[in-house]
């Protein structure tokens, strides 16, 4: 029994999260500084992205047809 395979692009959503880490005296003081950081005059230059986990369970391979 051949069964044929066939190539499917699936398209996901993917969302960074960063984090800013300021150094201060209290967490009272950094809390000001964050407030005082303007995002929008940031620039992303680069990123790497590293693969950590992704588990086989995730892949369904067709294994026969239900008669």
């Amino acid at each position: 029994m051949n069964i044929e395979q066939k190539r499917y692009r699936v398209s996901a959503e993917y969302t960074s999260l960063y984090q800013i880490v300021v150094e201060a005296t209290s967490p009272e003081e950094a809390k000001y500084f964050a407030i005082d950081i303007d995002l929008e005059k940031w620039q992303h230059i680069e990123t790497d992205y590293e693969i950590v986990d992704v588990s086989k369970d995730f892949f369904l391979k067709k294994v026969r047809d239900e008669e």
